[in-house]
């Protein structure tokens, strides 16, 4: 494969071996377009973060740069992120995170990102958001449900997708508040951070990843 985009790079630190066939549908879409690099080793991690060119996007796939000991790998996605570059969060981060370490970790980066409610809703896409972000929402879903863990924040800016307040209650919890998505995205810097809660990977979000990396 012929391209001049620079490569998506996948942290994996957690290194969970069933990643590759949950998200068979992003890691084809990168592929098709670009080289995905993935390392599951912090060191490597660094090195890669500090190639140049710089990648095309970052991809955390879990929840272990949100624990002290890799701080450093984190500090560095950071710099990258301010540098210009986009961060997605998303894989198992929002089933394996714990709830007190969400706000400190997005606290890093100067959001004001905090833990929702976890179930199951239907959320639709806020064009406006993704056109002020620069996320090509052409081939988006416009409406889908998702089992996820929430985000909360104050920044409506940031909230790709929003609650479908038509939609009748698919869990024991209420529907979200409008405070509250599962898909969310922020400049941070020169750069972006985005968040995907699902924990099923479904197609609509599988497709909110590609989009978020510019590979949709």
């Amino acid at each position: 494969m012929t391209t001049n985009l620079a490569p998506v790079l996948a942290i994996s630190l957690a290194n969970q071996s069933w990643f590759d066939k949950m998200y068979g549908p992003v890691i084809a879409g990168i592929k098709s377009k670009t080289e995905l690099q993935q390392t599951s080793d912090a060191a490597s991690a660094l090195r890669l973060l500090s190639q140049v060119p710089a990648p095309s996007t970052v991809l955390i796939t879990d929840h272990a740069l949100a624990l002290k000991e890799n701080a450093t790998v984190w500090n560095a996605v950071l710099k990258y992120v301010r540098g210009g570059g986009t961060a997605v969060i998303m894989g198992s981060f929002s089933s394996f995170v714990l709830p007190n370490e969400i706000e400190p970790f997005f606290g890093q980066a100067g959001l004001r990102w905090w833990a929702g409610p976890y179930h199951r809703s239907v959320l639709t896409l806020n064009e406006s958001v993704a056109v002020a972000l620069g996320v090509d929402a052409e081939k988006l879903l416009p409406r889908y449900s998702q089992k996820a863990l929430l985000m909360a924040t104050k920044a409506t800016r940031a909230m790709l997708y929003v609650p479908d307040k038509t939609a009748p209650s698919m869990s024991r919890a209420a529907l979200p508040g409008n405070c509250e998505t599962a898909v969310a995205m922020e400049r941070v810097g020169d750069g972006r951070i985005g968040y995907i809660g699902d924990v099923n990977a479904e197609d609509g979000s599988q497709r909110v990843i590609l989009a978020m990396c510019g590979l949709l």
